[in-house]
């Protein structure tokens, strides 16, 4: 396709992304045009997000989110694949076709939690797939989501006694705001950190990674954390269109063995505080969290992956094993305007 041209975001008008952005993320436009140096890490690492233009119009996006991995007991430098967008009338051109391939050109490790269409494209170019990580979830009033009775408050209290009966527990738990307790989740991430288990893939989150990702958030204001016996669970709770949501981003424990009830917990006081949908990203394949989150609501999630070295793609493949709803652009849903 001649005429296009690919370069870095750091180089664009940001007159052009806007506007580039109101016709792609029309419902978070402002936020990413606010916020886009945050979300794509954009002082971390060489790498950067590119944009294709097409005589001086921007018609595409590939987002990159640096991160290091775990692979083999190696430091590799990486980066998440994310808000990757063609605008409408440009589609099935080949544009996403190309922008992908510059990506893999400049970066040679890549993962991304993708929709069938991104799918389509990356595996004709030699990416991998599965989908063993997915998306829990559990509406506690499911009226909030048919919009012709959805602001009435018909049968909330019913809705939520029906499922109070499941988490009635003697000792209960309070979110605590996190942008004023910082040091404690430092703190605590700092002696707990979970190491990588049996040399599995996994996702490096120190605490450079930890200070990005919650203090520099823009919507740190958002971002609560539940402990249960020094088990700590981050939260993003925040309402859109009438719904109000906890999303779990972020769990590590000191004893695995409470996981289920530190979910339950949380439940408990989501119920308890009008919360209208919870829910939680996790590899689950014991499905230890059943009872939390029906598996009704379970959705799988796409996982793909890229590396120009075979021996890092080989091992990346199947996924880091602790993978979040903290990762990639799964909750972009903050950045609702």
């Amino acid at each position: 396709m001649s005429g296009h041209k690919i370069t870095k975001i750091s180089t664009v008008e940001q007159s052009q992304l806007l506007e580039f952005y109101k016709k792609v993320y029309f419902y978070r436009h402002k936020s990413l045009i606010n916020n886009w140096r945050w979300w794509y890490r954009n002082e971390y690492s060489q790498y950067e997000t590119l944009i294709l233009s097409l005589e001086e119009k921007i018609v595409g996006q590939a987002g990159l989110q640096p991160v290091n991995l775990n692979v083999n007991g190696e430091k590799i430098l990486a980066a998440w694949f994310l808000d990757f967008a063609i605008l409408p009338e440009f589609r099935g051109k080949g544009f996403g076709k190309i922008l992908t391939k510059q990506l893999m050109e400049d970066c040679p490790n890549l993962i991304t939690f993708c929709n069938q269409q991104t799918l389509n494209i990356v595996r004709k170019l030699g990416w991998q797939s599965n989908s063993s990580i997915s998306r829990l979830a559990r509406p506690i009033n499911p009226l909030k989501f048919i919009p012709l009775i959805k602001n009435f408050n018909f049968g909330d209290k019913i809705l939520r006694n029906l499922i109070k009966k499941k988490f009635t527990f003697k000792n209960t738990i309070k979110p605590k705001e996190l942008k004023d307790n910082y040091s404690l989740i430092k703190e605590s991430f700092e002696k707990r950190r979970i190491h990588n288990v049996e040399n599995l893939p996994s996702i490096i989150r120190d605490e450079q990674w930890l200070y990005w990702r919650l203090m520099e958030c823009p919507y740190k204001k958002n971002l609560y954390f539940f402990e249960y016996k020094n088990n700590f669970s981050i939260v993003n709770i925040f309402s859109n269109k009438g719904v109000k949501r906890l999303n779990v981003l972020f769990t590590y424990f000191v004893d695995q063995s409470y996981e289920t009830k530190l979910f339950g917990l949380i439940m408990n006081w989501a119920i308890n505080n009008n919360i209208d949908l919870v829910w939680a990203v996790k590899k689950d394949k014991d499905e230890i969290l059943k009872d939390v989150f029906p598996k009704k609501f379970k959705k799988p999630l796409t996982f793909a992956s890229w590396s120009s070295d075979p021996n890092i793609l080989s091992v990346i493949k199947d996924e880091p094993y602790n993978s979040q709803g903290i990762d990639s652009d799964i909750d972009s849903r903050m950045f609702i305007d």
